[in-house]
């Protein structure tokens, strides 16, 4: 997973993937089939292990808009940390975005879940008098959403960190 991650399904090679795993080729392609297949798998793999602590943050203890709040904090947190390489998902959207099958229509899917739970989280946030009347949840989700993409992009090609934290502290002034 980490290998794709860092380079994107191109610039992944097979000797990358097989040096990272510590096998040979006949041991990857009997256990994953071929490179596609083992994409797909640390994609899945990356999506199971992130999208629970998303959710928990966006469903946790505190109100629905400070939750939100959270969890746009922790994208910076994650875009900005040394790594630098920006979000798997969003990384696969770049990459494979334009296909109507396989990894790409697993990306959407999980991107549009978390933007439907924002839209819900913006609307309990407006119903408790957190969040203004006058902002639509679904525009605001999708800003969101597009944010962190942005943000990702961002990280991915290297951004301060300073540059990082002023889009989120930015974002987070929306949210009021």
């Amino acid at each position: 997973m980490g290998v794709f991650w860092q380079k994107g399904y191109e610039g992944a090679s097979c000797e990358d993937l097989l040096t990272a795993m510590g096998i040979n080729s006949g041991s990857m392609y009997a256990a994953f089939g071929d490179k596609q297949s083992l994409y797909d798998r640390a994609f899945e793999h990356f999506c199971d292990t992130t999208l629970g602590p998303v959710l928990d943050i966006l469903n946790g203890p505190g109100s629905p808009l400070e939750n939100v709040r959270s969890l746009v904090r922790m994208w910076a947190d994650f875009m900005a940390g040394p790594d630098r390489k920006g979000c798997f998902i969003d990384n696969t959207l770049i990459e494979f975005g334009g296909e109507k099958s396989g990894v790409a229509e697993m990306a959407r899917a999980v991107t549009s879940r978390v933007q439907r739970v924002l839209e819900q989280k913006l609307g309990d946030a407006q119903e408790t008098g957190e969040l203004s009347d006058a902002v639509k949840p679904a525009d605001m989700a999708a800003f969101l959403i597009n944010t962190k993409q942005g943000l990702s992009v961002m990280s991915r090609a290297g951004a301060e960190e300073a540059a990082i934290r002023g889009v989120v502290n930015t974002t987070l002034s929306f949210l009021r």
